[in-house]
C-alpha cells in the first residue's frame, strides 16, 4: 500500500480591502489575537490592521516585536509572552524572517497562525517550513512544521511601503524556484502527484514574471496598484509557495540556492546583498551549468533590464577569484542532495566563468546559445 500523502495548499486574499476578510477567516478560530511583528513592518501596517481587527470584532491581546533575527531563541521568547499564550491565534506581520519565527512559535504552541507579509520577497507567508539562523545571522537549519498558515492577507498598499529592492529580490528568488525544481526533476524519475503539481505550478514563477516584472517594479516605484503589480506579488509569494508545499524535498532546491549559501560565506556579500538578489545570480549559473541557453538568455536579459546581478562584479567579486571557500560550502549544502546528473565544484566554477564571458551587448544565436560562447 502506498504511503499516505497530505498536501496543504495556501489560502490567501489580496487587494486593498484584503483585511476585510479577517472576520470570515480568523473568526473561525476564536476572538483573541496576538500580533507578533517586525519593527518597521508594524509601523507601516498598523494603521490598516488595528481598525480591521476592530471591525471584525477580534480582540488584540497584545502586539509584540518578534526580535531582529529568525532564531529558535526568539521563537522560544514569543511562546512565553502572556499575550501569546492567552490568544486563540497568532497574526504574524512582517518580512520572511519575522513570519518564519512566528510560524515556528505557533507550531510549538499548537496554535493557528495567520500571516500578513509587509514585503514581497519570498514565499515564507504560506509555507510549511521555517528557515532558522543563529544570532550572528549564519544559517542554522530548516524547521519542518505541522501546518501551513491558515490564511495569508496581502494588502498591496502595505507591500508598497517597503523599499523596491526587496520586491526586486523577491522576483529573483521566485524565478529560481521554477528553474531549480524543473532542473532537479530532469533525471526522468517518475514524479508523484504533489511533485508534478508543484513543478507545473512553478511555471507561474517564470513566464509571468518575465512578462510583468518590469512593469510591476515601475508601479511599485510610483506606488500604484496595478494588475501587473498584484500578479507579480502573487507570483513572488504564492506560486513558489505552492511549489514548496507540494513537491518532494528533492525538487525544492538546486544550484541557485546552494550557491547562495556558499556566496554568503563571504561576509561582505551576506551584509550587502539580499537573499533573492544573490539567488538570482545562482539561477544564471544553474542555467549555464545545464546549458539551457534559451531560458538563460531570457533571464539574463531580464536581469540586465531590472538590475539583478549578471556577473561576479555585481556581487563585489573579481573574475579571477578562485571561489574555493564559496564552492566548498556550496557543495556541502542540502540544496544539492538530489541532482539530475553528477555536479562537481569544478562544474559550477566553469559555469561561473562562462557567465563572465557574456558582454553587455551579447545576443542569442538562433539555437539560443550566447554568441560569445
Amino acid at each position: 500500500m502506498a504511503d499516505v500523502t497530505s498536501i496543504y495548499l495556501p489560502q490567501f486574499t489580496i487587494g486593498e480591502t484584503a483585511f476585510d476578510a479577517f472576520e470570515n477567516e480568523m473568526g473561525k478560530y476564536g476572538k483573541r489575537v496576538a500580533v507578533v511583528h517586525g519593527e518597521k513592518a508594524w509601523k507601516a501596517s498598523k494603521q490598516y490592521i488595528i481598525p480591521a481587527l476592530e471591525k471584525a470584532k477580534l480582540t488584540m491581546t497584545g502586539s509584540i516585536l518578534y526580535g531582529h533575527e529568525a532564531t529558535c531563541e526568539n521563537a522560544e521568547k514569543i511562546i512565553k509572552e502572556p499575550c501569546v499564550r492567552e490568544a486563540d491565534m497568532l497574526l504574524a506581520v512582517g518580512g520572511g524572517k519575522c513570519l518564519d519565527t512566528v510560524k515556528l512559535a505557533a507550531d510549538l504552541l499548537n496554535k493557528t497562525v495567520f500571516t500578513i507579509p509587509t514585503i514581497a520577497s519570498n514565499c515564507a507567508p504560506i509555507t510549511k517550513i521555517s528557515i532558522m539562523y543563529y544570532e550572528n545571522g549564519s544559517f542554522r537549519d530548516i524547521s519542518r512544521l505541522t501546518q501551513v498558515p491558515a490564511h495569508c492577507f496581502i494588502d498591496p498598499r502595505v507591500i508598497m511601503e517597503a523599499p523596491v529592492r526587496y520586491f526586486l529580490a523577491g522576483i529573483g528568488d521566485a524565478m529560481a524556484k521554477f528553474v531549480e525544481s524543473q532542473w532537479s526533476a530532469k533525471a526522468g524519475e517518475r514524479l508523484n502527484y504533489g511533485s508534478e503539481l508543484g513543478i507545473i505550478s512553478g511555471e507561474m514563477c517564470f513566464g509571468p514574471l518575465l512578462r510583468d516584472g518590469e512593469k510591476a517594479l515601475k508601479a511599485m516605484e510610483k506606488k500604484q496598484v496595478t494588475e501587473e503589480l498584484e500578479n507579480t506579488i502573487l507570483n513572488v509569494i504564492i506560486s513558489p509557495g505552492i511549489v514548496s508545499v507540494s513537491v518532494h524535498p528533492y525538487y525544492n532546491g538546486g544550484v541557485a540556492h546552494a550557491l547562495f549559501y556558499g556566496l554568503t560565506n563571504r561576509k561582505h556579500i551576506e551584509e550587502n546583498h539580499l537573499h533573492g538578489e544573490i539567488v538570482s545570480y545562482g539561477t544564471l549559473v544553474n542555467l549555464m551549468l545545464d546549458q539551457d541557453f534559451s531560458k538563460l538568455n531570457r533571464v539574463y536579459e531580464f536581469h540586465k533590464a531590472v538590475g539583478l546581478p549578471v556577473c561576479l562584479a555585481d556581487l563585489e567579486l573579481e573574475k579571477k577569484d578562485t571561489m574555493e571557500d564559496i564552492l566548498k560550502v556550496t557543495m556541502s549544502n542540502q540544496e544539492l542532495i538530489h541532482t539530475p546528473y553528477p555536479v562537481t565544484a569544478a562544474d559550477i566554477y566553469q559555469a561561473v566563468q562562462k557567465l563572465e564571458q557574456l558582454g553587455p551587448d551579447d545576443v542569442s544565436r538562433s539555437d539560443g546559445c550566447p554568441l560569445s560562447l
